[in-house]
This record gives structure tokens, sequence and C-alpha cells, in this order.
């Protein structure tokens, strides 16, 4: 499944259809300069860590009174609690989640939980159907775009529609907890929101050009459990394409987890 050597035009993205939940993504409050207060509580925040079984390494700690996501202390990032609570992320990235970021030069706190579900819904959509996601792949489908100063993804034109986002997704910016930078990929960096994003021309799938399309079944979003997305991880095959889970220590080396 490599990405094709000689890809075509087509047109530009396509917005998915109104509703709801776009509404909420796209008429965001604030811009990642002006953002919103912590408006979530610390039994929430103890709650969430007990549920998705966190590891202490990791270092997750509640944000003080009054802070906004860009109150993270020095060595720390701000992580989103709808990523783990409906997006089904958890930690360490897989190797996919860390390309997809590292091709859009994204860092992660500044993708939406609307672009991170879409994410992952991709993967183990693939997953499932026993082919392994590729970023190159992914562009397929999905455009980036970016709204009030975060970034997510739109279905392109003439592409299978992956999934519908759940509903819940609401308030999204005031739940926050900062985690230790060791523990996301160390090749992530911040994009300027005024950089340009350039319009996928990559070939669209079609059974005549792509030869895993006929297998593919949309999956539709699913909250998995943590015995679920273990038992996703185990049926990976091979731990990492580039041998490298993505904890860091500050020495380079891998975190030992």
């Amino acid at each position: 499944m490599a990405e094709p050597s000689n890809p075509h035009s087509t047109p530009g993205e396509n917005p998915e259809p109104s509703s709801p939940v776009a509404a909420e993504e796209e008429e965001g409050n604030a811009p990642m300069e002006n953002l919103l207060m912590l408006r979530w509580s610390k039994s929430s925040f103890d709650l969430l860590i007990w549920d998705i079984q966190m590891p202490p390494e990791y270092g997750a700690i509640y944000p003080k009174e009054g802070d906004t996501a860009t109150n993270a202390p020095a060595g720390y990032v701000t992580m989103w609690s709808d990523f783990f609570s409906v997006c089904n992320l958890r930690l360490p990235l897989t190797v996919f989640v860390a390309e997809v970021l590292e091709w859009y030069k994204l860092h992660i706190s500044q993708l939406s939980p609307f672009g991170m579900i879409r994410v992952r819904n991709f993967e183990y959509t693939f997953r499932a159907l026993g082919m392994e996601p590729i970023v190159g792949d992914f562009r397929r489908f999905y455009q980036l775009f970016v709204s009030m100063g975060f970034y997510s993804f739109r279905q392109r034109y003439h592409t299978p529609k992956q999934m519908v986002p759940p509903k819940g997704m609401t308030k999204w910016k005031t739940k926050f907890f900062y985690i230790k930078a060791a523990t996301i990929t160390d090749k992530l960096q911040f994009r300027n929101v005024t950089d340009p994003i350039i319009t996928e021309n990559i070939s669209v799938p079609k059974a005549d050009t792509v030869d895993w399309f006929p297998k593919l079944r949309i999956i539709g979003w699913v909250k998995l459990d943590n015995m679920q997305l273990w038992v996703l991880r185990m049926m990976l095959g091979r731990m990492s394409r580039k041998a490298r889970p993505v904890v860091r220590e500050k020495s380079g080396e891998d975190a030992p987890l």
C-alpha cells in the first residue's frame, strides 16, 4: 500500500455536511492565543486518569484554577480530555498517529478532538480490515483545515464518508490537563496558523487505482474500552515500522515503561 508515484489532481476539499457537531467545531469560541479557562473538576480529571489506566510515569497533572491550555509548565504539554474519553487515544502514540502529526507539522495540542477522532477511526478501520494505515492513504480521504486556531480534517470530494463524529464533544477547550513532554514523540512542532495549507491532490481511492479499495468497509465511530484498545495494540504485528515507540526521555533514549 505504498503511496502512488504519480498522483493526479482532484477537486479540492469537501466540507462535510453541516451538523451540530460541525458547527461546534467550526464556530469555536477562541483561537489558540485566547483560549478558554479550565472548566472541569479535579474529580473528573482523576476519574479519567483512573478509567484509562494512565501510568504514573506520564506525569499527568491537573491545571491550576484560571489556567488556559497555554499554561503548561516547562517540560509538559497540553492534552485534551476528549482525546481519551471519546477519540480512543492512548499513550504512547501509535506510529501512525505520530506520523500524521509529523507529516502535517502539527503539535498534538493544536489538533482538535474532531481531527483526532478521524485519525483514530481511520487507523482502526484499516487495521480491522488487515491493512496497514499510512499517511498517504489518509490523505486520499481527508483535507487538513484550520478554524479558530485549531486544526482538523474534512472529507475530500468523491471519497466514501469514513465516519460521523459523536455529538458529545462540547466545551472541549475547557477540559484539558498537562502531561510530560517526554511521553509524546520528539519530532512534533507547533504549526503557525498563518502558514498556507496545501490542497491535497493525491489520487482518491478507486478500485482500479488501489488494490485495497474493494476490501474497504466503512466502520463508524465506536468508543472502545481499555481492553479492546489493548487487544488492538497486540494485533499490530510489529511494534513499530521504524523501531520507535514514541516515548522519549530527554536523553533521547526510550523511556522504560
